[in-house]
């Protein structure tokens, strides 16, 4: 791992994307003020050069492992300035996706640069550009629900089944995961990912001197916390699942977004035990795979089976990043190895042969060849990159990814 951790260091310059690349001219693309790394390798789709919301924050982590602030601050710079236009992050910067945002990850990697730079007028800018991202769209009346949690749905993309362009909008584009209708549930990745994000505007309001803020945007994540609790954990399975509020019952297909009831601190120590107890439900032989092995729900929209990439039997690389990371926090770090290993000596050896890293892999036969790979197995760097410094980097040390992160200095 060491010898591609430092390919992939010296790579990030030919991965950056601006305004003038070439490649942006084949799609609609909302320019932005500084340059961004796509993680699109050179056989990518010009597509890919787009500025993806949560892939970016992927990247984000290993950019600053690496010691490249420049890059991420200008990811950071894009992200405000898109909240600045549109009142949110899309799911890119391209206008066929500034419909709908992206599961909210992208604002504790400011938190994160902030801690590593001391950048104060960075600081003092981010707070209410956040707060009005959090308030005003995630919040806001189109994502709220009976149960006080959020669902995910788009604002309009009109070349799009609504239910499947609010599905993008966790990016999990397409799985069987939801049920077919995603519109009428309520998903622990996002839900999950909001309580993180009300702990870093705690976070960002506490160092502005701004305590009553910052006790409310507290008091938020735990009210947020405890409803994930009652709604989405499921005793019966001994997981947290996705809550459809309009049966009253879980959905039926466990994904491995599960663990991010943990990522976010949500689950008892109980529950988490229950859900390491159920890890093999979804760890194959090389890697974790997105879902357990599924088929989509009859009656609900008409997809073909190939587009739903985000289901068994693939295995992505950022959730692997995730719930590695949500069983260190737990304390279950080897678990978190087992994990870890998987998905680095599936990439490592893919890479050995192609000379590349992929999007998305075969965790239960370790090859690049998926039945239902929707555009086919692409290369890419951008997560799967921060897959290899981070857990290779995790794996190497014998830390967890939060003490790796901790020790980032500019």
């Amino acid at each position: 791992m060491r010898e591609l951790d430092e390919i992939i260091r010296r790579r990030w310059d030919s991965d950056v994307v601006t305004a003038s690349d070439p490649r942006r001219q084949s799609v609609q693309s909302i320019d932005l003020p500084f340059p961004y790394v796509a993680g699109a390798a050179p056989t990518s789709p010009d597509w890919y050069t787009t500025m993806f919301n949560w892939d970016t924050y992927f990247t984000n982590l290993a950019l600053m492992v690496h010691g490249r602030f420049d890059l991420v601050r200008g990811h950071i710079e894009n992200y405000l300035a898109m909240i600045e236009r549109f009142g949110y992050m899309p799911n890119g910067n391209e206008v066929p996706l500034a419909t709908r945002s992206q599961v909210p990850l992208f604002p504790d990697s400011i938190l994160r640069y902030i801690d590593a730079t001391g950048d104060d007028d960075l600081l003092v800018r981010s707070y209410p550009l956040l707060v009005r991202e959090y308030t005003g769209y995630w919040l806001a009346d189109h994502h709220a629900t009976p149960t006080g949690l959020v669902t995910n749905r788009d604002l309009g993309d009109p070349t799009l089944d609504p239910r499947l362009a609010a599905e993008a909008e966790t990016g999990l584009d397409w799985t069987t995961q939801f049920d077919g209708d995603i519109t009428a549930t309520n998903p622990v990745m996002t839900n999950a990912a909001l309580v993180m994000y009300a702990r870093v505007l705690a976070e960002l309001a506490d160092r502005l001197g701004r305590g009553g803020e910052r006790a409310a945007w507290l008091a938020d994540a735990a009210e947020r916390s405890e409803r994930i609790r009652q709604y989405c954990w499921s005793e019966k399975r001994g997981h947290f699942l996705d809550y459809n509020f309009v049966t009253g019952e879980h959905v039926s297909v466990l994904g491995a977004t599960s663990y991010w009831a943990m990522l976010a601190g949500v689950a008892t120590p109980e529950q988490a035990r229950r859900m390491v107890e159920g890890l093999d439900l979804l760890l194959r032989e090389h890697g974790l795979a997105c879902t357990e092995e599924s088929l989509p729900s009859p009656g609900l929209f008409e997809l073909e089976y190939a587009d739903l990439q985000w289901t068994y039997p693939a295995g992505w690389p950022p959730l692997h990043i995730t719930a590695c990371w949500a069983l260190d926090r737990y304390g279950f770090s080897s678990e978190s190895d087992r994990i870890a290993e998987r998905i680095l000596a599936t990439i490592q050896r893919n890479y050995d042969v192609t000379g590349e890293t992929y999007e998305k892999y075969n965790v239960v036969d370790g090859s690049l060849v998926l039945p239902n790979s929707r555009y086919g197995t692409i290369t890419l760097h951008g997560w799967t990159s921060s897959t290899v410094v981070l857990l290779g980097r995790k794996l190497a040390q014998g830390v967890g990814i939060d003490e790796l992160l901790t020790t980032v200095h500019k």
